[in-house]
């Protein structure tokens, strides 16, 4: 489980007020069932969830059933922070009314996607038999719990900024197919990605890079250490190179080209579909 943001660990305070839970669902998920479907989850969601107050995260449980391979239990997610969570591998216990262990596995919860503010999300979690440690579930004494304190991760969306003059749609839809592929990153976070390397005839080598910059200010970026490596490990180039007017807003992605000389190069004579980047220097 990430633990990179210690402000959203679950803490209740006596102070904190009470909020009101929104059922959510995903568009795909509206679609694929009936307005009185949604009118039973809104009412099964209100029956299991206790109070909530600001900044909690909870998980309640509404069944635990044995379908013979695995134990099939249905939970409401909540997020209780004023923001947008990801949950990443989750370890969760069953545990009845003397705290006693029934059953525990972890889950990777990345499909599940996101949880807006102030909302719950139906889930459906499968135990394997094996992490299953009583014949039965007691259906009247379990409840389903994070093992320590619930985290979550808090991704950033990222948008392209400053498309370089003359690119067409079919270029720029390209490039944002390649930053939906890309790693999410989580608030604060600054990376580089190569998108294409091209060798010309002349010997000179083009890189056309992206800069995702999730945090809340501009960076600005004037020099980037990169070394090209071959399979074999020799080293093509290795520098600080000059980025000229490098500036990335808050939560923006910018592509930057740059261009390498074939006098620079240490050898010129290797397979570019095989080497390696580094952003860092010799």
């Amino acid at each position: 489980m990430v633990n990179n943001s210690k402000d959203i660990v679950t803490t209740i305070h006596k102070d904190l007020e009470k909020i009101d839970i929104d059922l959510y669902l995903t568009s795909d998920e509206k679609d694929k069932i009936s307005d009185v479907q949604v009118e039973y989850l809104e009412e099964e969601m209100k029956e299991v969830l206790p109070e909530i107050k600001e900044g909690q995260i909870n998980i309640s449980g509404v069944y635990a059933f044995d379908q013979g391979q695995s134990l099939e239990v249905k939970v409401y997610i909540v997020n209780g922070l004023s923001r947008t969570i990801n949950f990443e591998e989750v370890p969760l216990y069953i545990i009845n009314s003397k705290g006693e262990r029934l059953a525990y596995q972890i889950f990777d919860l990345r499909k599940m996607g996101d949880i807006p503010e102030h909302s719950a999300r139906p889930w459906k979690f499968y135990f394997n038999k094996e992490n299953v440690f009583v014949e039965e579930i007691p259906q009247n004494d379990w409840k389903v719990v994070f093992e320590g304190d619930a985290t979550a991760v808090k991704y950033v969306d990222i948008e392209l900024e400053g498309i370089p003059e003359g690119m067409d749609s079919k270029e720029i839809n390209t490039f944002n197919e390649f930053l939906s592929t890309l790693p999410k990153l989580e608030d604060g976070q600054v990376s580089l990605s190569v998108f294409t390397m091209t060798q010309y005839k002349d010997g000179s080598l083009l890189m056309t890079l992206v800069m995702r910059n999730a945090t809340n200010q501009s960076i600005q970026m004037k020099k980037l250490p990169i070394t090209i490596k071959t399979a074999d490990e020799e080293t093509v180039l290795s520098g600080a190179f000059e980025l000229p007017n490098c500036n990335t807003g808050a939560y923006k992605a910018k592509i930057l080209s740059l261009v390498f000389k074939k006098e620079i190069m240490k050898i010129s004579d290797f397979d570019l579909t095989t080497s390696k980047v580094l952003f860092s220097k010799e």
